[in-house]
């Protein structure tokens, strides 16, 4: 697990609450670092997981690997992380999956988008201490949204150009 040491200095108001943080935070470690960081790369200093090795089996490698990322997921929600939180780590998974549809080029993707430890490291930061600072997650959402809706736009605007264009 990535998760450094100093970083667990955070104390919980209630005991039985961290230690069901900390137990959670073994298992989701353990399952990111099967899927993102398992052997060292030789020559460098990268990690690889399973993530881009089941990946290469067309869409049931991504579906397993996705499995594994909703997995982290609920169990992140058990703990009442803020939903801000919780949407960013859906889109961790849901880009790791997207572009891992994509054959050869997702691999190769997965080898540097660790979705899995971004989520750990969210779990980690917000677990122990609900009132941990969002911003971070609130602009990435926001700010996702706001492209979506502006692509959303461009394409109304295309469409109805074409057809003024078609129809006359």
């Amino acid at each position: 697990m990535n998760v450094p040491n100093a970083a667990r200095t955070v104390v919980a108001a209630d005991p039985i609450r961290e230690r069901r943080a900390l137990a959670a935070e073994r298992r989701i470690g353990a399952a990111a670092h099967l899927l993102d960081d398992l052997v060292v790369v030789p020559g460098t200093k990268s990690r690889i997981g399973l993530d881009p090795l089941i990946g290469l089996v067309p869409f049931l490698g991504d579906a397993i690997t996705a499995v594994m990322a909703a997995w982290i997921i609920i169990e992140s929600t058990r703990f009442g992380i803020p939903a801000v939180v919780i949407v960013r780590m859906l889109m961790n998974a849901a880009v790791d999956f997207a572009i891992g549809l994509i054959p050869f080029v997702g691999d190769l993707v997965d080898f540097g988008f660790k979705g899995n430890r971004r989520n750990l490291e969210l779990f980690h930061r917000h677990a122990l201490d609900p009132d941990a600072d969002t911003t971070g997650s609130t602009a990435l959402v926001v700010g996702v949204l706001l492209v979506f809706v502006g692509i959303i736009w461009l394409i109304v605007v295309g469409l109805s150009k074409l057809l003024s264009t078609v129809v006359g």
